[in-house]
């Protein structure tokens, strides 16, 4: 079995993402325009070898099971929560990831998908997103720090094991967009910016434990199983923005164990039962969230042909 492109490989300078619905669109028609899309996506891999062509597809619970007859192990629909801040959920069908290292492939892409089926389908998000100078979120920080950096490390975190049989080398897929107020943001001097996320800013070091702030970012979304080992994920989320208005992080994360996902939402959103929260989200808002199941190569290409 082999993973879908987008998910092993570094993150590249440009990704779009899109949410959507069905509405009005049958299977039959979505399993055409997806073929039109790795249509696209292999000519333009000629045309531009070196652009670093990639993409992912998955799919909501509800969708999954209409497509095929098993469901993987643990596979859910994401449960918003009410803590010391809400989470919300917006159920969608199908998340496409692509990715490229340049805008206008990623912009080709999404166009392929969508030309003829615009009026069809529900589209709750499609976002433009790139790498911010030297892989750092918009507030200043560099993100994914957490993240394995070995091939072999990062499909140990992202897919299902051999033991998952068909859904082996699949990934299930946490997406959820982070809206920034960075006015905010800004208020805040150098130094309590780092007590926020628990790291320094320029050169990204963490805070030793004894003096990291309970409620610090990162020491509430890095989770340790009884052993004490931390129980990573595969993020590729990046920034998107507006010089004027709109700006923020999509964060997507692929991972083989969605439970890890719950125990970082319930910690940052202090449901976790220690009466602790993130303090980042007094300067980020979630506006969404979903999970979704991105199957193998092989097993997407028989549910496409099924």
């Amino acid at each position: 079995m082999t993973a879908q492109s987008v998910i092993l490989p570094l993150p590249s300078d440009h990704a779009r993402f899109i949410v959507l619905r069905l509405k009005d669109l049958t299977i039959d028609e979505l399993k055409e325009k997806l073929e039109d899309l790795f249509t696209t996506r292999d000519r333009l891999i000629t045309q531009h070898p070196n652009a670093q062509i990639k993409t992912g597809v998955a799919f909501g619970p509800e969708l999954w099971a209409k497509l095929y007859s098993q469901t993987p192990a643990g596979f859910k629909q994401l449960e918003p929560i009410q803590g010391s801040f809400q989470m919300p959920v917006a159920a969608a069908d199908l998340l496409i990831h692509v990715a490229s290292q340049r805008t206008d492939i990623c912009f080709a892409l999404s166009q392929s998908f969508f030309e003829g089926i615009q009026d069809k389908v529900e589209v709750l998000d499609e976002r433009v997103c790139f790498r911010y100078f030297d892989g750092r979120d918009i507030t200043g920080f560099i993100d994914g720090t957490e993240n394995p950096q070995f091939p072999d490390d990062r499909a140990e975190v992202a897919l299902l094991g051999e033991d998952a049989g068909i859904f082996a080398d699949g990934s299930f897929v946490f997406a959820q967009r982070y809206a920034h107020n960075l006015e905010k943001w800004k208020q805040l001097k150098v130094d309590a910016q780092e007590n926020v996320m628990g790291r320094t800013k320029l050169e990204s070091i963490e805070m030793d434990d004894e003096v990291k702030p309970k409620n610090a970012h990162i020491a509430r979304v890095v989770i340790e199983d009884e052993k004490g080992e931390e129980m990573e994920i595969l993020r590729h989320s990046l920034p998107y923005g507006e010089g004027r208005g709109d700006q923020g992080l999509f964060f997507i994360a692929y991972t083989k164990n969605l439970e890890i996902i719950d125990h970082m939402l319930k910690h940052m959103f202090g449901t976790a039962g220690d009466g602790i929260h993130d303090r980042l989200l007094h300067f980020v808002t979630p506006m969404d969230g979903a999970y979704y199941f991105a199957p193998s190569e092989e097993l997407l290409e028989e549910v496409l042909e099924g």
